[in-house]
This record gives C-alpha cells, sequence and structure tokens, in this order.
C-alpha cells in the first residue's frame, strides 16, 4: 500500500499557544509525530511514503532525511502552499492505484485502522473510502452526510450544524485512488483545500464514496492535544 502524509501547514494554532517546534516535530510518545506515524505506516505494508513537507522548515526536512537514511520507505515532496488540497495533489503525484491520505497529526488505533486499510484494499479499484467518526473534539469540524439509501458519503459541511441525518465528521483519513485525483482535474473541479476536495468528490463526482466508521480518531490542533493523544495512545494503543 502506498501511503501520502500532508505536512505542508505552519501549524499556526500551536504556535499562537506558545509551542516552538514545527507541528510534524512535536513530540507524541517520546519521538517526533511525523516520526511516530511512519513507523506505524511501516507496520502496513508501506511501499511508499509520500510526504508532502513545508519547504519552510529546514528543521523538518532534515528530520525526514534522517528517517529515509534509516530505511523507512519515504519520498519527500518540498512544497510551499496554504492550499492543503494542492499538498494532497503533489503528495500523490505519480502514484498509481490506490493509496491512504492523511495529516502528520492523525491519532487513530493500530487495530482500527488494520482493518480500513484491509477493507480499503478488498475494494474496486474506482472507489473512495473515506474515513468518518461520530467522536467530535474539534471546535469547527468537517461535517459528513451518508445517504441511508445508498449507504454513500454524497456531502461534507465544514463547521456550522451536522447534517440532519447523524453527527459524524471526517476522521482525517482518506482511502484515495489514482481515478479520483485524475477525476478532479479532469472535471475541471479546483478545491480550495482539502475538506472542499472531500465535498466535491462525494457532492460533485460520479465517483463511489464509502465511509468508514473510526470509533475514535482526531487530530492535535492545540497543545492540550498532545496529552490527549498520549492518554490515548497508551490506553487504547498499548504504547
Amino acid at each position: 500500500m502506498n501511503y501520502v502524509i500532508l505536512a505542508g501547514g505552519l501549524g499556526s494554532r500551536l504556535s499562537k499557544e506558545g509551542e516552538p517546534m514545527p507541528k510534524p516535530l512535536i513530540q507524541l510518545m517520546g519521538q517526533p509525530m511525523i516520526g511516530r506515524l511512519v513507523k506505524v505506516l511501516s507496520k502496513f505494508n508501506a511501499e511508499q511514503i509520500n510526504i508532502a513537507a513545508n519547504a519552510r522548515m529546514a528543521q523538518l526536512l532534515d528530520y525526514l532525511e534522517q528517517l529515509k537514511s534509516e530505511g523507512y520507505p519515504v519520498e519527500i515532496r518540498p512544497i510551499i502552499t496554504d492550499n492543503s488540497y494542492c499538498s494532497l495533489k503533489e503528495a500523490a503525484r505519480g502514484l498509481k492505484g490506490k493509496f491512504i491520505g492523511m495529516t502528520c497529526d492523525a491519532i487513530f488505533t493500530n487495530r482500527e485502522f488494520g482493518r480500513f486499510v484491509e477493507e480499503f484494499e478488498a475494494l474496486p479499484e474506482e472507489v473512495v473510502l473515506m474515513g468518518l467518526t461520530r467522536f467530535v473534539d474539534d471546535e469547527s469540524p468537517l461535517y459528513a452526510k451518508i445517504d441511508p439509501a445508498t449507504e454513500q458519503v454524497v456531502d461534507y459541511r465544514y463547521g456550522g450544524e451536522p447534517f440532519p441525518e447523524g453527527t459524524i465528521i471526517s476522521a482525517g483519513i482518506y482511502g484515495l485512488n489514482e481515478i479520483a485525483m485524475d477525476t478532479i482535474i479532469n472535471e475541471d473541479k479546483h478545491p480550495t483545500s482539502l475538506s472542499d476536495f472531500q465535498r466535491i468528490l462525494a457532492a460533485e463526482t460520479d465517483l463511489p464514496v464509502l465511509p468508514y466508521d473510526f470509533e475514535k480518531a482526531f487530530d492535535v490542533d492545540h497543545v492540550q492535544d498532545r496529552l490527549a493523544a498520549e492518554e490515548f495512545l497508551r490506553k487504547e494503543n498499548g504504547e
């Protein structure tokens, strides 16, 4: 399986709270969070891990080179952009077939992620599998809408109120493929962000977008989130 990690942002919310380190290098379970994530993905048959990394963060690029020298299948894609979809597009460039994407601060259990990988691998080539969760810890979550008739994701809404069908949000884990990326380009869509990309896939294309419900998955946006993530990983993941 190929993986992509998005690490092109500035981590502005954390820096405003006094965190001096670049977000991907914040310590989580005694190691930089992006390094921990690379090691987790390597346990799930990682052929290649493409990382869209902020080109202005020399410390991050040096660390990724270190991971690569240690034998991890890391491909570094330096990028300067404020558009998270552009980071995804750069990280996915050249990949054939299926891949799984996530941000560098994605928190989940290996048990649930393993099942996600197995389900995604078993699906037809053109099917997208979007990780969702009913655990909401974000002040502005990306709500998903699931059509009860087709059991497919048919729309997304950023912030505000959840859809009437129920409260379920993006888990920040995306089972994508070359077809989905090409469809966006060929249909002349222009996503303004990763969340907009998800909305367009679900609401404006004919691609099947299936949900995968994680019991609990979240990301690290604030300083206190790191402590919550470590408690979760110790308790639920045995780290």
